[in-house]
Order: C-alpha cells, then sequence, then structure tokens
C-alpha cells in the first residue's frame, strides 16, 4: 500500500474542525452519500484544501464520494454567504492520485439546478470528461459514476460546465493532483509541497454573491466584455490567509487559478519563483520568474498607500482563468523581520469600456485602468525555522517533452470576437468558430471533424482588442508560435510580426493576445498550437460526434474561450473525433471513412493549410 493510502486512512474525517468553513446547510437528500472529507496533518489546517476520502482499499484505485449541495460558508470575513459546494467545503476536497491509477468519483446531485463534473486538463473517455456535450445532465436528485485511469501526472482541476459561470462563481470546484512519485524523486523535486487555489469572488453589499448580469445595461456590458472580476481575493476558500513556511529549504507549490475572468499575475516581493511545470506536467527545464514590483517599487506598501503595478509583462507568474503552474518557491526572511506577501498584480489585458450614445449606436474603447491596477494582498507569508545565506539552485533538467511534428498538418481555423453590446440591454455575442455563430447556433456541419490519431494545428484568430485564452477538453497541444497582423500598417514591425514559442510544453489552457491594431478586421492575431488527437490509454473511446449526447454515446469536445463570461455568452464550440477503427471495423459502418464538410485528414502528408500573411 502506497504513503499515501496510509495517510488518508490516519487523518480525522471532519469539516466542523475547519474553522473557515461550512457554517449552516440544508438537509441532505437520502438518495446522496455526504462525501466525507480528511483534515490535513499540518500547513494551517483553516487554509490548507480538505482531502477527499478514498473508500477503495485497492492501492492502484481511488474512490470517493462526491456531492454538491448548498451551505453557508463563512470565506474569513465575519459574514455568512449562501454558496454551493462539494462535499460542503470550499474549495471541494483535493483529490490526490498516482500515475495508473483508476479514479472513481460517485457524484450526487444535491442542488436545486442540474449540473456536472468536468475534470479540467485530464484525458478521460469522450464519456467521461464531464461536459454539456459528453453527458447528460445531472439532475437535482440525480447520481452519476465517473471513472477513467489517470495517464498523465500533473496539476488538475474539476468544476461543473453547466453554467459554469454561475456555478463556479458559487463555490464549485477542487483540485485533482495526479502524482509521478519516481520522477519526482529522480529529480530531487522538494517534499514540502502545497496547493493555492486562487480566486476571486464578487460580493454585494450584504456580504452574499450577485447573480450575473444585473444592474444597468453598461454594467451587464462591462461584465460581458471584461468578464466577473470580484472583490474578494481568496486563496483557498480565505480571504488574506496567514501561511506559515520555513524559511530556506524549497517549496513545491502547484497553483490553480480558478476565477472567472481574472489573470492572475502572482509575486512574493524580492524572491523569483522557477516554473517546472503547468497544466500537463513538467517542464524540460525549470524557467526563472522574475518577482513583479509596484511603481514606485518594493512591494505591497501599507493599507492606504498602495501603488499601481509595474506593468512589465515578463515578471510575476501570470496564470490565465483555468491556467495552472507548479513553482519552486525559497522562502528568506526580510531584513527587518516582517513576514512576506503573496501579491497579485494587474496586467495589460485589454479591458474595455462602454458608452451608449443618444443616436442608438454603443461606443466600444478602452478608457479604463488596464495593467495600472494597484496590486492585491492574496496572503501573508509568516516564516519559521534558521535563517540562512543558502542560495538555492533548482534542478538543472527535468523530463524530455516530444514536440509535435506539424509539418504539413492541416489547420484547424477559429475566429474568436464579439458583437457590439446591444443598445437596449447591454447584452453581447460572442462567437469562435466562426463570425457571427455563437455556441448555440452551431450545428454537427458547422465545426471540426478530426481522426483519432492525427495531427492538426490549431489557428485561433482573435479579432478583439482584449485578451483571450483558448481551452480544448480530453487533448492538450503545444504552442508554436502566434503571428500579429495589422493590415492598415503592413509595413510596421510592431504590427506585423511573429512571436515564436518560448519554449516547449504541453498545455490544455492557453493565452491568446489581442490583436496589435485598432480596426477590428483589419488587425488580428493568430496563435497556432500543435495537436495530436492520441487516444493511448483510451483507444476506442475518444470518438465523439453531434450536439446532443445519449445515455450511452457523448457528443463532442468543447472547445472555448475559459472567460466564463465569453464562453457562457456564445465563445465556444466543439470538435468531432472519428476513430476509422471503432466507428468502422467494429460497427460495420464504413461511413466513418469518408471526411465531412469540414474535415481535414490529420497526417504528415496531408496539404499544408495555414493561413499565412505577407
Amino acid at each position: 500500500m502506497s504513503t499515501r493510502r496510509v495517510l488518508g486512512r490516519v487523518l480525522v474525517h471532519s469539516v466542523a474542525a475547519l474553522s473557515f468553513g461550512a457554517i449552516d446547510a440544508p438537509a441532505q437528500a437520502q438518495s446522496c452519500d455526504a462525501g466525507s472529507v480528511a483534515q490535513p496533518a499540518s500547513f494551517d489546517l483553516t487554509v490548507r484544501p480538505a482531502l477527499a476520502e478514498d473508500v477503495d482499499p485497492a492501492d492502484d484505485v481511488v474512490e470517493i464520494n462526491l456531492t454538491a449541495r448548498e451551505a453557508v460558508w463563512g470565506f474569513g470575513i465575519g459574514s455568512s454567504t449562501a454558496v454551493w459546494t462539494y462535499n460542503s467545503v470550499i474549495p471541494g476536497p483535493m483529490i490526490e492520485a498516482e500515475v495508473g491509477d483508476t479514479l472513481i468519483v460517485n457524484f450526487c446531485n444535491d442542488l436545486p439546478r442540474e449540473t456536472t463534473v468536468h475534470w479540467h486538463g485530464v484525458e478521460t473517455p469522450a464519456n467521461m470528461d464531464g461536459s454539456n456535450l459528453a453527458q447528460l445532465t445531472v439532475e437535482p436528485g440525480g447520481t452519476f459514476r465517473y471513472e477513467f485511469p489517470l495517464l498523465h501526472a500533473g496539476t488538475f482541476w474539476y468544476h461543473p460546465h453547466v453554467r459554469p459561470n454561475v456555478e463556479v462563481e458559487r463555490g464549485l470546484y477542487g483540485a485533482l493532483i495526479v502524482r509521478d512519485p519516481a520522477s519526482d524523486a529522480l529529480h530531487g523535486l522538494p517534499q514540502r509541497e502545497h496547493v493555492f487555489i486562487v480566486d476571486d469572488l464578487l460580493m454585494d453589499p450584504d456580504g452574499q454573491i450577485p447573480e450575473p448580469f444585473t444592474g444597468t445595461r453598461e454594467q451587464v456590458a462591462l461584465e460581458q466584455l471584461n468578464g466577473r472580476e470580484g472583490n474578494l481575493q481568496l486563496l483557498n476558500g480565505i480571504r488574506r490567509p496567514d501561511l506559515t513556511l520555513e524559511q530556506g529549504v524549497p517549496h513545491r507549490i502547484r497553483v490553480i487559478n480558478v476565477a472567472n475572468a481574472r489573470f492572475m499575475r502572482l509575486s512574493v516581493p524580492d524572491h523569483p519563483f522557477w516554473r517546472i511545470g503547468g497544466d500537463q506536467g513538467l517542464l524540460e527545464e525549470p524557467i526563472e520568474v522574475p518577482p513583479a514590483a509596484v511603481t514606485p517599487g518594493g512591494g505591497l506598501p501599507l493599507p492606504g498607500g498602495r501603488h499601481p503595478s509595474d506593468p512589465d509583462p515578463t515578471t510575476g507568474l501570470l496564470l490565465t482563468p483555468g491556467e495552472r503552474a507548479d513553482i519552486l518557491f525559497f522562502p528568506l526572511a526580510n531584513e527587518d523581520g516582517a513576514p512576506l506577501h503573496f501579491e497579485w498584480h494587474d496586467t495589460q489585458r485589454g479591458r474595455h469600456s462602454v458608452d451608449f450614445l443618444p443616436d442608438g449606436t454603443v461606443a466600444l474603447a478602452h478608457n479604463v485602468p488596464d495593467g495600472t491596477r494597484a496590486s492585491e494582498l492574496y496572503a501573508t507569508i509568516l516564516l519559521t525555522g534558521e535563517a540562512t545565506d543558502t542560495e538555492f539552485e533548482p534542478p538543472t533538467a527535468l523530463r524530455r517533452i516530444e514536440a509535435i511534428d506539424a509539418t504539413g498538418a492541416p489547420a484547424l481555423p477559429l475566429v474568436m470576437g464579439h458583437t457590439f453590446p446591444d443598445w437596449q440591454t447591454g447584452e453581447v455575442t460572442f462567437f469562435i468558430q466562426e463570425p457571427g455563430k455563437p455556441f448555440p447556433m452551431l450545428t454537427p456541419e458547422d465545426v471540426h471533424t478530426v481522426r483519432a490519431g492525427g495531427i492538426y494545428v490549431w489557428e485561433v484568430k482573435n479579432l478583439t482588442g482584449g485578451h483571450h485564452n483558448f481551452h480544448t477538453h480530453g487533448f492538450g497541444f503545444q504552442h508554436i508560435e502566434t503571428e500579429f497582423v495589422d493590415l492598415d500598417f503592413p509595413d510596421d514591425p510592431d504590427r506585423n510580426f511573429v512571436e515564436p514559442a518560448s519554449h516547449l510544453e504541453n498545455k490544455d489552457t492557453f493565452l491568446i493576445k489581442r490583436r496589435p491594431g485598432t480596426v477590428p478586421g483589419r488587425s488580428f492575431s493568430i496563435s497556432r498550437l500543435a495537436v495530436t488527437f492520441d487516444d493511448t490509454g483510451r483507444e476506442g473511446q475518444v470518438s465523439a460526434s453531434g450536439k446532443v449526447p445519449t445515455a450511452t454515446r457523448s457528443g463532442g469536445w468543447l472547445a472555448h474561450c475559459h472567460i466564463l463570461e465569453h464562453s457562457g455568452n456564445g465563445m465556444m464550440t466543439f470538435f468531432q473525433i472519428v476513430d476509422i477503427f471503432s466507428d468502422g471495423f467494429e460497427s460495420g459502418d464504413f461511413s466513418a471513412w469518408a471526411l465531412g464538410p469540414r474535415t481535414m485528414g490529420g497526417n504528415a502528408a496531408a496539404e499544408h493549410t495555414r493561413e499565412t500573411h505577407p
């Protein structure tokens, strides 16, 4: 039996012991298991995420009971908030497993509305992905059994995929950590490991979470255009907690951005991070991340004297919504003995301003603070142990990542954009598959169909003046390059250039940068991402087609912006996968061999179809 199994059995199962936890909750439905959690043995019991209880004694199976239910939660702010939770805690219980384990989640919905559980970043069978296309939604009082092998190590998370901008905001999210102990030991990675789930929450004056898209038409438009950014900073469900770390020794911190829309640019003054991994596991070698600063510089000023963040994009750890990072941190005491600050810093992301004009038109601009907002405190780090002059040296190499050879691979073009706000309501419509077609309008004939095992290149064009990001379900990708184009200034090298990938990394959530110019349609960026629709470890289980799942077959795989207000308003599409073996030979239906209207071959000899510009 592995070490984590033994530890999981000896921990005390308690929710009430979490002092910032559930205060009260409605009665539990008889059909639902409440889902036990285990209180961590160290690292400030009120801060570290609760652990899911493994109810299966087998060494290679992790089985948990997970119930979504209403509760009332205290975020450390002295008041109670009506929330939705997994197993009555925020974040939901952290699931820990190892590569090769089978994960079984007995899910019960004790909420008043339908929901699902999506496994963000995990390569699952099509019908286990948990999206609203992968399965029929779980109705109130209903249950669903998720079961799939864990094929890769990494920092993943889980959340609903039905109205996620509402359900995630209310508290439905949790971490899934899949470890490879042999690899970690081989590279000498620290055993002091922590999980930081960072979020922001929009609270009304009564300490409650308001419904989305309410208020004036200006407020509706801005929340949809910029996404919902909150006024309550949370680390592991607590507002500005105190953390205790031993100084002079390396710590491994897995960071997960679960915010609806906030771009998390994170830093500790005068302390670099070393990023050793991200969405899909370890990098090839550590990347040093210099600390962000404020202007005038040097850390977070005292309350009432905050300063704007330095907008230098090369400093601070930047995570878009849904992204994760695996970092090494070597804390050293300040000369004056003051605690360290784990801070958020603003970044230039292209926030919109809106003006509803008397003539019935709407003007969009960027006349709002963008990259210049004051830094914000997410946690205070209290140091223990003896001071040291020892300098930290991170590992020199981590693992070898096989680059996807996308030479000649067919392109899968997508176009990100949105309409102007409606003059009467402020409502904005977003799209990603093609201009003017939000997700509700898409049909299977509109979207891409690919072959299992094929190599392709996502070409994600951003027509807008704001950053987005791009998340695909079930399959990671590798960034090749991002091209910036301004057709009105074709000879300007600052507006027309190609930015190659800075390093090789397997991703599932990626920043899609804004256009370099000002005129929609005349300026855009194109991010190219190589993907192999690999079914290794789930052979015959990745085929997916159509927009409506059944009880036995998944609809298509989703791809979308993970700014949840954008995807919820149309910036989402799906792709279909044809497996010529499982869909052809085994079924006797050889129509799977035929290419549909938007299907591409997906082999190295295929015609090169990438979009290029002079």
